[in-house]
């Protein structure tokens, strides 16, 4: 049984879940369980070891593409636990490719999005693309949860102009009427690609097109930017 998150860390408050994960020889019967016990909110994962180090393995949906510190600790183990996930278990997790393409189509639906909804959801996309390709002008920091993620991704300084605001409108933590989404999603878009095309990046390089589409001002004209 492994114990992660706020109190693995240390730092867990009054309202903090505690977050386990049984680690087992076969295959669960079912994946996870949850308890109240009083006001503590218990949470367990059930996995065989293979399964679960292939989990460990893949970022994590949340973390705008940032890897993950996840601190972690046995509260039991055997000898054979121990083997498969070292002591102490490593429960951090990889960053996520910069997805240069899906920021790019994002923007678009957002750009030419007809309706509200379509508009807003088009922008939280653009919104949890843009940090990961700002990643590589701005070092390459691990986050804790989610509020963390935000805030390092808010708080980069080499970003376009109107960053730190922009990209709260576009994740819908902070109001902004639909005229003022659409700006901050003009604003992110170009200034985005400007970034990276100025910089020289290589993002994309995956894709020799994609890149090069970059570079030549394709996806800015594609976008309506120049």
């Amino acid at each position: 049984m492994i114990a992660f998150g706020s109190y693995a860390r240390g730092d867990a408050a009054p309202s903090s879940d505690l977050d386990l994960q049984a680690v087992l020889r076969g295959e669960p019967r079912i994946g996870y369980r949850t308890w109240f016990l009083g006001d503590l909110h218990v949470s367990i994962g059930f996995a065989a070891a293979g399964p679960l180090r292939d989990a460990l393995g893949r970022p994590v949906d949340w973390a705008l593409g940032f890897a993950v510190d996840m601190p972690a600790v046995w509260v039991w183990s055997s000898e054979e636990a121990l083997a498969a996930l070292g002591d102490p278990p490593d429960f951090s997790r990889p960053s996520r490719e910069p997805e240069l393409e899906d920021f790019v189509e994002w923007c678009a639906k957002a750009l030419r999005a007809d309706e509200p909804l379509a508009l807003r959801v088009a922008a939280r996309g653009l919104g949890e693309e843009a940090p990961s390709l700002l990643r590589e002008l701005n070092g390459a920091p691990r986050v804790r949860n989610r509020f963390e993620a935000v805030r390092v991704a808010r708080d980069f300084g080499d970003s376009p102009e109107g960053w730190a605001e922009d990209l709260l409108v576009l994740l819908g933590l902070s109001p902004s009427s639909d005229d003022g989404v659409r700006v901050a999603v003009e604003r992110v878009g170009r200034g985005v690609l400007v970034l990276l095309r100025e910089r020289g990046s290589r993002i994309g390089e995956a894709q020799p097109e994609v890149n090069r589409y970059l570079h030549d001002g394709t996806l800015e004209r594609h976008l309506g930017f120049s």
